[in-house]
């Protein structure tokens, strides 16, 4: 035991018990601060950014963007009611179209609104009462109207919309100029490509979630039927690397994307292993009935260097991802570096603190 008090995990060992209140309260005003950042974490609804700016190809969408400007298309599907009409290409229906164009129109987050109302009022300044006027036209729009005359678009054109927040703004101006139009005859659905990216934002987010709290309680099981009730102990590194680097990487605004949304899972599964080995050394010191102080001191010297060995390895795998040339790929080694980081630290310092800390 004299030994490992000599070393340098020793002699930390040795501090983190003997300043162990001082370490844990420190430790938990860290874990509160970026437990806070991480409710902020942001997900990345502009998937360009997660190309290489570099690309001939992403080069040229981006000039484009700058000489041309930016659009994005919201669009807004109509289909008739059939227990209404059985034809879209009726006056009141065509009317109703033509009072939610000029009100998308009238709105300033809109940049244009192109449907079968408004080629219909360039024609003839109003809808005509005629129906054989009204089909005729509509043979000569069927990107407006379908062929079987049972649906239409209306095409909703915007500035570009990247943020999850302009996204959402901009379907909510869309959806509530719709309900404030009673359109005859007709249901509606909205798509387009705001409404896909919010929609791969739901999703994302919700595996987020769903994929870490499985993982976390699949894990917490295993560790309860191998260590009993000191898997709570086990569990502190793990919270730290999950919550940790979320927060991190919310005040770095580094933003979560289709490839790194699973790093909670991915930190919970790599990262247990670390407060095993310490959990179990401490364990078999604690049977051959030593004092509290040697258990400490064993726990963190006598697995130290083997755990610091075991990270280092698989955070210089991570941080390899960092080469690449695609920015999701480097997002997601950055992130999974901080994770294996901060596993480390919970079990090498917040751990063996605790645990002095409880023997008190």
């Amino acid at each position: 035991m004299a030994e490992l008090r000599d070393t340098f995990f020793g002699k930390l060992a040795l501090i983190e018990y003997k300043y162990s209140k001082i370490i844990v309260i420190a430790m938990l005003l860290i874990t509160i601060f970026l437990t806070v950042g991480s409710l902020n974490i942001r997900f990345e609804s502009d998937f360009l950014r997660e190309l290489p700016p570099n690309f001939d190809v992403v080069k040229t969408q981006n000039l484009i963007k700058s000489e041309f400007g930016e659009e994005e298309g919201i669009i807004i599907f109509l289909e008739i009611n059939p227990d209404i009409t059985n034809d879209i290409r009726n006056k009141q229906s065509l009317e109703s179209m033509y009072n939610l164009e000029m009100r998308l129109k009238s709105r300033p987050e809109i940049l244009n609104v192109i449907g079968p109302g408004t080629v219909y009022y360039s024609i003839f300044r109003s809808i005509p009462p005629d129906e054989t006027i009204l089909r005729e036209v509509a043979k000569n729009i069927p990107e407006l109207i379908s062929t079987d005359y049972s649906s239409a678009v209306v095409i909703v054109k915007t500035s570009g919309v990247r943020s999850e927040k302009e996204i959402n703004s901009l379907i909510n101006v869309v959806e509530e100029e719709i309900k404030k139009v009673e359109l005859h005859g007709l249901n509606y659905k909205i798509t387009g490509s705001p409404v896909l990216n919010k929609t791969i934002i739901n999703v994302l987010r919700e595996d987020a979630y769903k994929t870490m709290i499985i993982s976390a309680i699949i894990v917490f099981v295993l560790l309860t039927l191998i260590l009993r009730f000191k898997s709570l102990f086990v569990i502190v590194p793990l919270l730290c690397g999950v919550f940790w680097t979320v927060g991190i990487l919310s005040y770095a605004r580094i933003p979560l994307s289709i490839i790194t949304a699973s790093i909670g899972a991915i930190i919970i599964g790599l990262g247990a292993e670390y407060g095993i080995f310490m959990v179990l050394r401490y364990n078999e010191e604690l049977k051959k009935g030593k004092p509290r102080e040697d258990r400490i001191v064993a726990m963190v010297a006598g697995v130290g260097s083997g755990t610091i060995g075991s990270s280092s390895t698989t955070i210089a795998g991570f941080m390899a991802l960092a080469l690449s040339s695609m920015p999701m790929m480097i997002h997601l080694g950055i992130a999974l570096s901080l994770g294996i980081v901060s596993c480390l630290i919970g079990a090498l310092v917040f751990l063996p603190s605790i645990m002095a800390l409880r023997e008190w």
